[in-house]
């Protein structure tokens, strides 16, 4: 009982904390982004209209990461079949790998590919900047 009581009071305690640090205020704006200096500046940059590419960023990132895995562990897949001298289980492992490497890059690219379709169905415009080398 005893330590419900703490964890509570606590926890109470705790999520008090803002609302006596605004009681502080008197008055005054304290908001970070009247002035800001250092590390504020981009986060008091940040609207509804900029959230857009932020998310778009973070996508980017993630296909790319998932890209290089994939690239990195079927080069492993690659390099394992090459050691494997020929012995069927370390074959199969190897081949098991490549399989794995090849489904995971299937995997990322139809991801893209629906969202661009579901995009494209609902009339959202995905300006992702990308230009692909023509011929």
């Amino acid at each position: 009982m005893k330590k419900t009581l703490i964890v509570a009071s606590s926890l109470v305690a705790y999520l008090s904390l803002p609302f006596i640090a605004l009681a502080t205020g008197g008055g005054v704006n304290v908001s970070p982004c009247s002035a800001p200096t250092g590390l504020e500046i981009p986060l008091c940059a940040i609207s509804a209209a900029g959230v857009g590419p932020i998310i778009q960023g973070v996508v980017v990132l993630i296909v790319i990461v998932a890209v290089i895995i994939a690239l990195i562990y079927l080069l492993y897949g690659g390099i394992k079949w090459i050691m494997s001298k020929g012995d069927k289980t370390e074959v199969e492992s190897a081949r098991n790998h490549i399989t794995a490497a090849i489904t995971g890059l299937i995997v990322v690219f139809l991801a893209i590919f629906i969202i661009f379709l579901i995009a494209t169905l609902f009339g959202i415009n995905l300006n992702t900047g990308l230009i692909l080398p023509s011929l």
